[in-house]
């Protein structure tokens, strides 16, 4: 349980260090300026902050099998 725990941290943290060093870039490639993009970096940080209360709903309500499942069938899509 720790290590999937250790593991789902180190995920976010590496989530959000790719985020900001993509800006440059996505500065760059969509030719917007920098208070457009510090939006998306506090839209993507938001989502995350929302996912974390809803994921504990979630795994007290179905099963890890269930979970698995419908996870699997909406990214597959």
């Amino acid at each position: 349980m720790v290590i999937t725990l250790m593991i789902g941290s180190f995920m976010a943290i590496l989530n959000q260090t790719l985020m900001i060093s993509a800006l440059p870039t996505l500065m760059h490639e969509f030719d917007v300026p920098s208070s457009t993009v510090q939006w998306l970096t506090t839209g993507f940080m938001l989502t995350n902050g929302i996912m974390i209360p809803i994921t504990a709903f979630l795994i007290e309500t179905f099963t890890t099998r269930q979970l698995f499942l419908y996870a699997m069938g909406i990214f597959a899509e």
